[in-house]
């Protein structure tokens, strides 16, 4: 991980180098520029979560500097969570499924923001790969979504029900009975429940181009983002949880100049 950081730490470094040295460069650096506009869309895999995906609109101000706004549809996981392949029990020829041990909630993000990719590429280079580097920041939107499970509860008398529960402090010790627990309901339980979570996300990334002046577009990128919540995020009852996380991501990018 630090080896991570501190190859993305030298290419900011020499980007942002290299831009500083062709500023007077780009009042006549529409020489050469023959589209105006992006729109491109990521699909980006990412540690504390599974993917999320990404729509661009870019706007192409010199050959170096690409400014765009992302719109982001997402999940967060926390860092302890993980599906359990253990299905618990069966009664009673209920069948049982996979489930998340002690998870509350499932935690769903949309980010919305503002960057530019800035491209360190000679002007002469028109083909092959370009190198740059992608920084954003913008505005979080995130929403919890109450988790649900079919739990086997005893009645007192010895007699046993299925119940789909939420995480509540009346039902605490049921929640987490290992032993009880027949899986996860499903994920058309808890919309009734969802509540919001504003935050905010910053990006920074290496960015890849074939082709960066190319009609369609065709571009990798991997950096780290992060996303800050004004309080920690109710996403587990067994585990700590927090109000900040730090992803490393790994992104596709895919789509056209006009």
């Amino acid at each position: 991980m630090k080896q991570f950081f501190s190859i993305l730490f030298f290419l900011s470094f020499y980007g942002f180098h290299s831009i500083a040295q062709e500023e007077g460069f780009e009042d006549d650096g529409l020489i050469g520029i023959i589209y105006n506009k992006e729109l491109t869309m990521d699909l980006r895999f990412h540690t504390n979560g599974i993917f999320s995906v990404a729509l661009n609109k870019a706007k192409i101000k010199t050959y170096y500097r690409t400014t765009f706004y992302q719109l982001e549809v997402g999940t967060l996981k926390h860092p302890k969570e993980s599906r359990n392949s253990d299905l618990g029990i069966t009664y009673q020829g209920f069948e049982s499924s996979a489930y998340t041990f002690g998870k509350q909630n499932s935690f769903y993000l949309v980010r919305l923001g503002f960057g530019e990719k800035r491209y360190f590429s000679e002007k002469q280079e028109r083909r092959g790969l370009a190198l740059g580097m992608s920084y954003m920041v913008g505005a979080t939107l995130g929403v919890l979504k109450p988790y649900h499970l079919n739990v086997r509860i005893n009645d007192g008398d010895g007699n046993f029900s299925i119940q789909r529960m939420a995480y509540s402090e009346e039902f605490h010790d049921e929640f987490l009975d290992v032993y009880n627990i027949l899986g996860a309901a499903g994920f058309k339980y808890g919309w009734n429940g969802l509540r919001p979570m504003p935050g905010l996300n910053a990006k920074l990334g290496v960015h890849l181009d074939w082709g960066a002046f190319d009609e369609f577009v065709k571009a990798l990128e991997f950096g780290f983002m992060v996303d800050a919540f004004y309080k920690k995020v109710p996403i587990m009852v067994s585990e700590k949880n927090r109000p900040i996380f730090l992803n490393v991501y790994l992104a596709l990018q895919f789509g056209k100049r006009s």
